[in-house]
């Protein structure tokens, strides 16, 4: 009878420790990606009415003997093509100008990164000498994006206010530009370098993801290297 108490005395300690450690975890990848995020959304996220509006054709295609495209001789351009160049430009000056914020909609659930193994790459290694990352075992969690101070003009608002369905369908009384999704983070031993999945999606056709590896630098996390994975 006593040994059957010590030998669940000793798996409650276990369990608890473990509870304990899972906890600390969560808090953790919490922290580091809420002082990631602001520079995740520069890197990754885009104002759809400038993304979307590309430059007119301007000038001349010059093609090679065998068919083949060369250049494109500006020096060539149409006066109608001078026009509609100008008029792209002012366009594109006047988004720039608009102080307005654009809204991404951002899901708050992140999920652990799935991948079971992955190579990081740090600056530190001039040969780029990979490190192992650990294989994450955080639980999924709910991210309080809201206090997040973002540099630039793009804003986050909940997907879950939004017609999940219908979104790049609905019209709105605010800029809205696309989806942000982000995965939890992975690190290595020392929680020195990290890795996560971001995605962006701006249609439905449009949208990219980009694998995204950080490190701790003078006690700040900074990007350091981001690999694009898939595109529509």
């Amino acid at each position: 009878m006593i040994k059957l108490q010590k030998t669940t005395f000793i798996f409650l300690i276990f369990l608890f420790a473990n509870c304990k450690k899972n906890d600390y975890d969560i808090e953790f990848n919490k922290q580091v990606l809420t002082e990631i995020l602001p520079s995740i959304i520069d890197s990754t996220c885009v104002d759809i009415r400038i993304f979307s509006n590309a430059p007119p054709p301007y000038g001349k295609m010059l093609f090679d003997k065998e068919g083949r495209y060369v250049k494109i001789d500006s020096t060539k351009a149409s006066a109608e093509e001078i026009q509609r160049l100008k008029n792209w430009k002012k366009d594109v000056a006047e988004i720039e100008k608009d102080t307005s914020k654009v809204i991404i909609a951002f899901e708050p659930k992140i999920s652990p990164y799935e991948k079971e193994y992955e190579l990081i790459v740090t600056k530190d290694f001039p040969k780029d000498t990979l490190k192992k990352l650990i294989v994450n075992k955080t639980k999924e969690y709910v991210l309080n994006y809201k206090n997040i101070r973002l540099n630039g003009k793009f804003k986050l608002k909940n997907i879950n206010e939004f017609d999940r369905e219908n979104i790049f369908e609905k019209k709105y009384k605010f800029n809205f530009s696309g989806i942000l999704r982000v995965s939890g983070i992975k690190f290595d031993l020392k929680k020195e370098n990290g890795i996560l999945e971001v995605g962006f999606t701006c249609g439905r056709e449009c949208g990219y993801g980009r694998t995204v590896f950080i490190k701790k630098v003078n006690s700040k996390w900074k990007i350091i290297k981001m690999e694009k994975t898939w595109i529509s």
